[in-house]
């Protein structure tokens, strides 16, 4: 080989050199750039999934606090009817109204929590209708059958451990008691 040719090769690869420098430079930077932005998108994700389950977390706790205070105020107001019934005096209007804030909250419960929070609170609402149905059949005699009367306090008292049961679940849930190991 002489040293033209050398020369020469010298000379193209100092050419190519110098014009594939900037599209090299080019590329590089446009690959960091695509790396960096599919990286901030990857963090956008994740950033937007937790700001859901955490906003889902939030929805689900107010929902069960709802489901939880309405059930035990239900009882309690029909547990109070109960002994008006006894003296002779009528239902009270608040006790209706609880109902009907139960079953709101009820419904609403129907599409935001899971089937295993839900199985318990639709024990809760089949006993509490279960609770108004012997209510309403002893204000039907006028509170003074006596069997009906134990019939329905019996009933109430046990309910407590429906409320019970779905109070636990809506805590495993929320991840603050852990489940019963076997």
């Amino acid at each position: 080989m002489s040293t033209g040719v050398i020369a020469l090769l010298v000379a193209v690869v100092g050419v190519a050199g110098t014009l594939l420098a900037p599209v090299t430079t080019a590329w590089v930077s446009s690959r960091s750039r695509r790396q960096e932005f599919e990286l901030q998108q990857r963090s956008d994700l994740a950033q937007r999934l937790a700001d859901d389950a955490k906003a889902n977390l939030e929805r689900r706790r107010d929902i069960y606090v709802a489901l939880n205070s309405g059930a035990r105020r239900y009882r309690f107001l029909m547990m109070e009817d109960l002994y008006t019934l006894r003296s002779g005096s009528g239902t009270a209007a608040a006790t209706e109204v609880a109902r009907v804030e139960f079953q709101d909250t009820y419904a609403q419960a129907q599409m935001l929590v899971p089937d295993d929070v839900l199985h318990p609170c639709q024990a809760v609402r089949v006993a509490l209708a279960e609770a108004r149905k012997l209510m309403d059949s002893l204000a039907a005699d006028g509170g003074h059958d006596q069997q009906k009367w134990q019939e329905a306090h019996t009933f109430l008292i046990r309910m407590w451990d429906a409320i019970t049961a779905m109070q636990l679940a809506m805590r495993q849930d929320l991840g603050i008691s852990e489940p019963p190991h076997p």
